[in-house]
């Protein structure tokens, strides 16, 4: 009875439901209620939509332990090439398939990089990060692609709440009641543990990577649709907007089995109201960014503080996840004590 009391009422369980109504007091008082006007609410939703989709891939990798930084580049180079393709041959449809090959290809590239070739993640994502931006640059120095007038559909505000819904419960079922979701987690508890009860890990790493590629292009669609065209700027800073909604809402930087959906939903609305608000108060740039910074350490430290204090309850729930992914052979490797 003891150690379900402890389990109920862990802290880390409600930090980010902590976070969000913090924040969401702390400038519903300061923006004076303006925050909270129906018009202003439906502006941080259509803003969240992109942040969401790309922090729930971007989940698969942060569980590992792994870093992905190319999320806002990605979301540039699918918009290009997208639209490229979209008015190359008059099919609006082009516009989502390649950004989606895109978003596929980079994580196949990222993943291979830092499982077969040992390229730290940080530095293999970090790599890509500029390559890539180099390669928008050079297609949209002189150009502007606009988003087909058909296509303005994915910018509704139902088409979205559909999309967000439909894409949550895909990722819920991937990170929670798979086999796959559980090594993920469980590769940044132990990565050598994983390896021994006969799983390629390799395997599991590059679709983390590719998870991660697909939503960042899928989030890129959603931004493209909403600003209505692409340039060689968008997506910029992109990347740590979304890495801030991933450790406010308590995700553990090492990863690991405190990594949860649930708290991706809170943590990406925080960080949008959190700039949102700044902005109703009058904040200018340069004071948002760092109260952004302040934030994201103030979230991480707590975190870890947390993790540590709390760390016997995550032990006891790695220990009590049934791996049962067959294995190279064919046979499902037994559960581990």
């Amino acid at each position: 009875m003891e150690k379900t009391k402890k389990r109920s009422f862990d802290i880390n369980t409600w930090l980010p439901i902590i976070f969000f109504v913090l924040i969401a007091v702390i400038f519903g008082i300061g923006t004076k209620g303006t925050l909270f006007t129906a018009i202003n609410l439906q502006s941080i939703f259509n803003q969240s939509v992109a942040t969401i989709i790309a922090a729930l891939g971007m989940l698969f990798v942060a569980s590992m332990g792994g870093t992905d930084i190319t999320t806002g580049v990605v979301v540039a180079l699918g918009g290009c090439f997208g639209l490229m393709a979209a008015t190359a041959t008059g099919a609006s449809v082009m516009f989502i398939i390649v950004s989606i090959l895109i978003g596929i290809g980079s994580g196949l590239l990222l993943g291979w990089a830092n499982v077969k070739r040992k390229v730290n993640s940080f530095m293999a994502s970090l790599a890509l990060l500029i390559a890539y931006r180099a390669v928008v640059n050079l297609m949209l120095s002189n150009n502007v692609y606009y988003l087909p007038d058909n296509l303005y559909v994915l910018n509704s505000f139902a088409f979205k709440v559909i999309a967000v819904v439909v894409l949550v419960i895909v990722i819920v079922y991937i990170f929670h009641f798979t086999p796959f979701g559980s090594y993920v987690r469980a590769i940044g508890e132990n990565e050598v543990a994983v390896q021994h009860i006969g799983v390629n890990v390799d395997r599991i790493k590059i679709m983390a990577f590719v998870i991660s590629g697909i939503m960042a292009a899928i989030a890129g669609i959603f931004t493209v649709a909403r600003l209505g065209g692409t340039n060689n700027t968008i997506g910029s800073g992109f990347e740590m907007k979304v890495m801030m909604a991933l450790f406010i809402s308590g995700i553990p930087v090492q990863g690991g089995f405190g990594s949860k959906v649930y708290k991706v939903l809170f943590g990406a609305p925080t960080i949008i109201m959190l700039e949102n608000g700044l902005v109703l108060m009058g904040a200018s740039g340069g004071l948002t960014q760092l109260v952004r910074g302040l934030v994201l350490i103030g979230a991480v430290a707590l975190t870890g503080f947390i993790g540590r204090k709390f760390a016997n309850v995550g032990v006891e729930e790695a220990h009590n996840q049934k791996f049962d992914l067959p294995d190279d052979s064919g046979t499902a490797p037994e559960a581990q004590a």
